[in-house]
């Protein structure tokens, strides 16, 4: 689908990563193909840049294009400083960055990361070297663009959570889903397998049948090349 390969290893890697944690992620796949096989890949512009504090343009496409862009160049403004604020705006499939941050907190990194779902605002809160997150759903009090994505990164969650403070104010809990659960639902995974939506599959294989090559004795010439 014209994904380079370090793009698509982190894509399957989010994918994989949501739907053993409980996150549906194969529902939210299905709706990012509809967008990405009729599209070349884009990737997020920086539009913005102001001493630890950035804007990524995602030009609409999905965080499975865009995610690890933005969590590898907010760690790299930690690595300079102590705190960085980024802000990826006009991207899709959201909840999928939860896998990249995860993977960013086993090097001591640690992020607030929060965007709007209809008329809430999701959360995911994760410390340094933490395996999981806390995932929490709020009623919104404050102006937040649709398809819009803020992450906080630091080295200490606690002091995230006191310096972003204003940016973190949300209205009451609505929901939770706690660690306990997704570790329930990989263990699950991991002893029951994962179940592919017949929908999905047979797109999955359409697309794979695009790309494989036919067998002949050119192609079978060319394999080592």
């Amino acid at each position: 689908m014209g994904f380079q390969p370090g793009d698509y290893y982190d894509a399957a890697d989010m994918v994989v990563w949501s739907q053993t944690h409980g996150f549906d992620s194969f529902g939210r796949l299905m709706e990012a193909l509809a967008y990405l096989n009729t599209t070349a890949p884009i990737h997020a512009d920086l539009v913005q840049e102001d001493r630890h504090n950035y804007v990524l343009d995602g030009r609409g496409s999905s965080v499975l294009l865009c995610g690890s862009e933005a969590v590898d160049l907010i760690r790299s403004q930690v690595i300079q400083g102590s705190s960085a604020a980024l802000e990826l705006i006009n991207c899709y499939n959201r909840t999928f960055i939860i896998q990249r941050l995860v993977k960013a907190a086993q090097c001591n990194f640690a992020f607030v990361t929060c965007w709007r779902q209809l008329d809430c605002c999701v959360k995911v809160s994760i410390a340094a070297g933490a395996e999981l997150p806390e995932y929490q759903t709020f009623r919104m009090i404050d102006v937040f663009e649709p398809q819009s994505l803020r992450i906080f990164c630091g080295t200490d969650l606690e002091a995230i959570e006191t310096q972003y403070a204003p940016q973190l104010e949300f209205g009451t809990l609505v929901e939770s889903f706690s660690r306990t659960e997704m570790m329930d639902c990989y263990k699950n995974s991991v002893e029951h397998g994962i179940e592919i939506d017949e929908a999905l599959w047979q797109t999955l294989d359409d697309l794979g049948a695009r790309i494989l090559v036919e067998s002949t004795e050119g192609s079978r010439a060319g394999a080592g090349d």
